[in-house]
């Protein structure tokens, strides 16, 4: 388990496939898009934005995830 401070201060538990979909997706890129994510991504990513880690963005029909911290 890891923590992470999101942009409120408030500190949030991760668990290992989190901060592992976190790691994979997020080092290299600052926005993922909906598409180019699988439905196990898709469950995580979704667990994320209700614990505030990331921000869903719907634009143009299209959705994004971006890193809350």
């Amino acid at each position: 388990m890891k923590t992470i401070v999101t942009q409120g201060g408030i500190r949030t538990w991760l668990n290992a496939r989190e901060n592992k979909f976190i790691k994979d997706h997020f080092d290299s890129q600052e926005l993922l898009e909906h598409s180019n994510l699988n439905e196990r991504e898709l469950y995580i990513a979704q667990n994320l934005v209700t614990k505030g880690v990331l921000n869903k963005d719907t634009a143009n029909n299209a959705v994004s995830y971006k890193l809350n911290i």
